[in-house]
């Protein structure tokens, strides 16, 4: 039986649409479900190949398990509220930082690399942690408002020493928001943010 998520309240919502995040500090999953999540993420880990720990994009083609999770009625009643009931899966990823030798991520908006696909849609991202995330072992960060702002200018950087090969020009950073997160706890931003 599944675990009944607490649905975001009206102010987190709010909160959402205002600044493009919200920060889920609750459990997501029953501890034996993380513990089977994680599980799972290891064995991809782990059968990497030549991969990076950033390029294991899309699991789910290749392991219908993990739609258990992606699809699982405790993540859909977080995004249900904040873009209504037709919900559909767009991408998945497991984002592994490998310590010393893991990449920095660029300043960027997912929307922008889906330019001409997904702009008539409302799109959330949900982000697990499967670990502890911190400002010490390199946490997401985002600009809150940024995700009313249209495509920003990009520039073209180094691909090989960055998880992607262009960034975003001119990011004012002082007011970032860290995500920092417990195992199981997870955030929310809109794809349309700067992050």
């Amino acid at each position: 039986m599944a675990n009944k998520t607490p649905l975001p309240t009206e102010e987190e919502v709010q909160f959402y649409r205002k600044h493009g995040y919200f920060l889920y500090k609750k459990q997501v999953f029953s501890p034996e479900r993380l513990n089977a999540l994680k599980s799972i993420a290891d064995e991809h880990f782990a059968n990497r190949g030549n991969k990076r720990g950033d390029e294991l994009d899309t699991p789910h083609f290749h392991d219908p398990r993990l739609l258990d999770f992606l699809l699982s009625d405790e993540v859909l009643d977080l995004v249900e509220p904040i873009i209504g009931p037709n919900i559909a899966l767009w991408s998945s990823a497991f984002l592994i930082k490998e310590p010393f030798v893991g990449r920095p991520t660029p300043w960027h908006e997912d929307s922008a690399y889906w330019n001409g696909r997904m702009e008539d849609y409302d799109i959330v991202t949900v982000w697990l942690a499967l670990g502890p995330s911190t400002k010490e072992n390199g946490c997401m960060r985002v600009i809150p408002g940024t995700h009313v702002n249209g495509f920003s200018e990009y520039e073209e950087i180094d691909g090989t020493k960055h998880t992607f090969g262009s960034q975003i020009k001119h990011v004012d950073d002082s007011q970032a928001v860290y995500f920092e997160l417990e195992a199981g706890e997870c955030s929310l931003h809109d794809a349309r943010i700067i992050h």
